[in-house]
């Protein structure tokens, strides 16, 4: 009887017991960032275009405006797979919460399931550079190299420099480089004005430099002059152009090349020659021996009657023919041809063509000699380097291949090829060249190599739009990897010149 009676419990017990516990539903352990970006309509109060963070891991880059205040606060808009995000305590709304990004800050990303990623938010400010805004009346385009048009500036200086508005003439400027699809061009001002804190001047110019793609090449030829101490070197400002509406991206500005208290200082009695295979200047003459194509830029000859003209150019003439016989004879160097040429300036001045193997002085193109009244010749200004760092063998800058060239294997037996050598026949000129490149070698290599890094930071904020704007022009794209690639081209070639100078 018992056990009739715990048959229905036990069957009920059996039945339950065969039912599966039904399992709790798996949480999705999805937590990151898929989209972080901080978006100009969200935050028009700073920023003039869109930031897209840059997500790597466990990382997110922002690459801010340098000229960003450092009161301001950000909203970020992102998207997540997760179900929640918080910065310390604070839950993060996408649209809606603001920060100061200016410190790296960690987000933290929460899944649905409890587990957690951290991601770092760093920003980077990016160099301002200054930005010159240039229209010329009834938005003509310049066509020529002969004609100004009048034009409308205005240069907003980015806090570096002081502002800027005025009127200004605008023409082309250049032999090969007009002929490029970025235009180089040159300002006349219509009153003296002390720009960027130089000297105040009208007339200014606009290096277009098409065929640098790296937009890193004038931080090199002219701050190393400028350490050697080679007078008149051209200052060197990386700016943004804007030409009737049209942004233009990359420019460098810089001063004109001529005679003046504050720029080219030969004074009155002085003379400024241009060394150019153009020869396309009013008054110019051939040298007796090396053929050299000289023009007179200084005095400017055109001012005067034709006939005192011409009385200046042939005693400039004659001078630098009494100069030249010197170097050109059988007694050479043991005669006084010294007493004419300042071998301590052609010796730095060598230098930083040596270093940038810019082989325009072969030809020779873009090469200066100055001279005050009573003094010795002098080379410089230092100028023109498109066709430098191996583009004149390779057809690119910055080729590896090309930093152990020899300087003068190219052009052989042109007039300038044969004018600069002859001055390495000359133990006092080797020596003297061996000592002051070993000096800078060893005191200031190293800084300069700091200065194209710190200009590289400074352009940087003008790269993409640049390459959007005129293409790569054989950079990289990514302006570290340039950057490096000019620092291994530079070590390369100080490496070999180490090797050429210390076998003179």
């Amino acid at each position: 009887m018992k056990i009739r009676l715990l048959l229905p419990f036990l069957l009920i017990a059996f039945i339950f017991s065969c039912k599966k516990t039904p399992e709790k539903p798996l949480l999705n352990s999805d937590k990151e960032f898929t989209e972080f970006k901080l978006t100009k309509n969200l935050n028009s109060s700073y920023l003039s275009q869109t930031i897209i963070g840059e997500i790597d891991n466990d990382t997110i880059q922002l690459t801010l405006p340098g000229d960003l205040p450092d009161t301001a606060k950000l909203i970020a808009t992102f998207t997540i797979k997760g179900a929640s995000v918080f910065v310390r305590d604070i839950k993060q709304e996408s649209g809606i919460t603001a920060n100061d990004f200016f410190n790296p800050i960690t987000y933290t990303v929460i899944a649905a399931d409890g587990s957690t990623k951290k991601y770092i938010v760093k920003a980077i400010r990016t160099a301002v550079l200054p930005h010159i805004y240039i229209t010329t009346d009834g938005k003509v385009p310049i066509v020529s190299k002969d004609d100004y048009v009048d034009a409308d500036i205005r240069i907003k200086g980015m806090e570096a420099y002081a502002d800027y508005e005025g009127r200004t003439g605008i023409r082309g400027r250049g032999n090969t480089t007009w002929s490029y699809p970025k235009k180089p061009y040159k300002l006349k001002l219509e009153d003296k004005v002390p720009l960027f804190g130089l000297g105040a001047e009208k007339k200014w110019i606009l290096l277009a430099n098409y065929l640098d793609g790296t937009l890193l090449m004038n931080s090199i030829p002219y701050k190393a002059a400028d350490m050697l101490g080679l007078p008149y070197v051209n200052h060197i400002i990386p700016v943004q152009l804007t030409l009737n509406g049209e942004d233009q991206g990359f420019y460098v500005f810089t001063e004109h090349k001529e005679v003046k208290s504050d720029r080219i200082a030969v004074g009155a009695g002085g003379v400024l020659l241009e060394l150019d295979a153009y020869f396309d200047e009013p008054y110019k003459f051939k040298s007796p021996h090396y053929h050299l194509p000289v023009m007179v830029k200084y005095p400017e000859l055109e001012d005067s009657s034709t006939t005192a003209a011409q009385n200046r150019l042939s005693q400039i003439e004659s001078n630098f023919a009494i100069f030249e016989n010197l170097l050109h004879a059988s007694s050479f160097p043991n005669n006084n041809y010294r007493d004419y040429f300042d071998i301590e300036a052609y010796v730095e001045y060598l230098i930083v063509y040596l270093l940038t193997d810019n082989e325009e002085i072969n030809h020779p193109k873009s090469t200066y000699i100055n001279k005050k009244a009573g003094e010795k010749y002098r080379m410089g200004i230092v100028w023109d380097f498109d066709w430098g760092f191996g583009y004149e063998k390779k057809g690119k800058h910055f080729d590896l291949s090309t930093a152990g060239n020899s300087l003068f294997e190219f052009g052989v037996g042109e007039p300038g090829n044969l004018f600069f050598k002859k001055f390495l026949e000359d133990p006092s000129v080797t020596a003297l060249l061996k000592s002051k490149w070993k000096t800078f070698r060893t005191d200031k290599f190293e800084a300069l190599k700091a200065h194209i890094k710190r200009y590289a930071a400074s352009v940087e904020i003008v790269y993409k739009e640049d390459h959007e704007k005129w293409g790569k022009r054989d950079a990289s794209g990514d302006l570290d990897t340039d950057l490096q690639r000019v620092l291994d081209w530079l070590d390369a070639r100080a490496d070999y010149l180490d090797t050429y100078i210390g076998g003179l």
